[in-house]
């Protein structure tokens, strides 16, 4: 396995490198330690063509004015917290909100725009970073890492871990989007997911609390079926998201095993994607929103529908919830979640 780094530029005053990590078929991934974010995935098709299936920027200043966290290592808090307020232990918190009045993503500030520290390693790159007590109106200092790695089989491991020295709310997860046919509309890619259940979403896509089965649903993604095939349909979640923007409830508890949650193909190009967890939900979101102010790899600006992110995560705003996997780290216990993708053809 090579790992090369080079220059990417520079933010807030710190150096910002691109590390490419190449295996023995010369199919790479790479990730850069501004945002922690994992910038592509070059794998072969059916016919060996090899392209690159994530979306993603040529230089650091197209993740500097990206908004739709695309690539990102999000925190302290994946996905939103309602009126950027939880309670722990009796105590109030009041967080910043960015999405008003609620918070994403981890706040204004949260860690997809800072620099990491960063370690090279014999199969991939740990990016690291110390946020402080009160960051963002968090609770505790957080130490937090992620470690991605790639092997010989096309498998890209992600591996988030995390301390804190006062209770609070840690859900670390990586934004790619994905589109298996390089560019374009994935409309005609097709997908499952193995969930019996979703966590619908109320105003302002804040998940209520409420668990719904999945069968008899546009949700219904037990059987492989395009994305296109019912993005459109009249149901209320669908309107409201514009397309798929919900959580799929894969495990009701959080057991630290891993196990496969999704699985994706492009027919044309014969490229698959299989996902596994150690998380109790997955997020599906077909990129509704998604806009970019400066173009992306291949010259063109993105738009909606344009990829699809599986955010694998604690269930949104679950500081809130009650009857949800606990999504609160306290001292003493080490938070370490694991997502694997492996890439290959059919």
């Amino acid at each position: 396995m090579e790992v090369k780094a080079t220059d990417f530029g520079e933010a807030k005053g710190k150096k910002v490198e691109l590390f490419t990590i190449t295996n023995i078929h010369g199919n790479s991934i790479a990730v850069t330690n501004y945002g922690a974010i994992w910038v592509s995935a070059i794998v072969p098709d059916k016919k060996g063509v090899k392209d690159d299936v994530l979306l993603g920027f040529s230089d650091l200043e197209g993740y500097l004015t990206d908004t739709c966290y695309i690539g990102a290592s999000v925190g302290r808090f994946a996905n939103r917290i309602e009126n950027a307020h939880f309670v722990i232990d009796g105590e109030e918190y009041n967080i910043t909100p960015n999405v008003a009045p609620n918070c994403l993503h981890g706040g204004v500030e949260g860690l997809s725009f800072r620099v990491w520290d960063s370690k090279i390693e014999d199969d991939g790159v740990t990016f690291s970073i110390v946020s402080p007590d009160g960051d963002q109106g968090f609770p505790g200092e957080l130490k937090a890492s992620v470690r991605y790695r790639w092997d010989d089989n096309n498998k890209a491991t992600i591996e988030f871990r995390a301390e804190t020295d006062k209770a609070t709310p840690v859900n670390l997860t990586n934004h790619a989007y994905f589109n298996l046919a390089g560019e374009g509309k994935i409309l005609n890619q097709q997908l499952v997911i193995r969930a019996d259940k979703f966590l619908p979403m109320k105003t302002g896509c804040i998940v209520s609390g409420e668990i719904v089965p999945v069968e008899g649903t546009p949700y219904d993604f037990h059987k492989v079926k395009a994305i296109g095939q019912d993005i459109d349909n009249d149901h209320e979640q669908l309107v409201m998201g514009k397309g798929y923007d919900e959580s799929f409830l894969v495990k009701t508890v959080d057991d630290g095993k891993l196990q496969i949650i999704a699985e994706a193909v492009d027919p044309e190009s014969g490229r698959y994607l299989q996902m596994s967890s150690t998380y109790p939900t997955v997020h599906l979101y077909t990129s509704n929103f998604l806009t970019s102010v400066r173009p992306g790899k291949k010259g063109k600006k993105y738009g909606e529908r344009e990829a699809f992110c599986l955010e694998a995560q604690y269930s949104p705003n679950s500081p809130n919830l009650k009857d949800f996997p606990s999504c609160i780290l306290r001292p003493g216990k080490t938070y370490n979640h694991v997502i694997e993708i492996i890439f290959a053809t059919l």
